[in-house]
């Protein structure tokens, strides 16, 4: 059995606390700290994915222009903080794989199992989910660490098409040391 690795994407200002948050959003914050702590607690990989966009960016078109590069709007929430043994990859597009060195960085730490947390279910979460699936990983989706902005029934479909495994957040501590604990 590899290794797990927490996924955060798009725990943004932008988000949370800007333009684009919503009640859901700010709901998210407490769960995925909690997951966070839960995984730094054990010494495993936590990858922050997140937008930061360019005026020319596919998304503009549909969403118009937010989480630009190097703006406020683009940086992790201060709950949320990236310590710097953490890593934190700059995504284009909804997915966390596409165009970024995820997979890779994942493979070469011998990461088999992805725990996700973020923002949102039916999107950017959505998205990174599929490519993770696509590439054989394990998906652990923490249910009241995401938000959805558009399709509020997104648990079906991540159990039916990724066969991703909906838990909550009070959950992972006891799901890591059961399936981790001799790492």
């Amino acid at each position: 059995m590899g290794r797990p690795a927490l996924i955060i994407v798009d725990m943004l200002e932008e988000f949370v606390n800007g333009r684009l948050s919503t009640p859901e959003a700010k709901s998210t914050v407490m769960p995925a700290k909690k997951v966070l702590e839960e995984f730094r607690k054990r010494g495993f990989e936590v990858f922050f994915v997140n937008d930061s966009h360019y005026d020319t960016d596919f998304e503009i078109s549909v969403w118009g222009p937010h989480a630009l590069h190097a703006t406020r709007d683009s940086q992790v929430i201060d709950e949320l903080k990236p310590l710097q043994n953490e890593h934190v990859l700059e995504k284009h597009v909804y997915s966390g794989f596409f165009g970024t060195p995820l997979d890779y960085l994942l493979r070469s730490k011998g990461v088999d199992t992805i725990f996700i947390v973020g923002l949102d279910a039916d999107i950017c979460v959505r998205h990174t989910a599929a490519d993770a699936f696509y590439r054989g990983y394990k998906i652990y989706v923490v249910e009241d660490a995401v938000a959805a902005y558009i399709d509020k029934n997104w648990k079906e479909y991540f159990k039916k098409v990724y066969g991703a495994q909906i838990v909550k957040s009070k959950e992972v501590g006891a799901i890591l040391d059961k399936n981790w604990s001799s790492l």
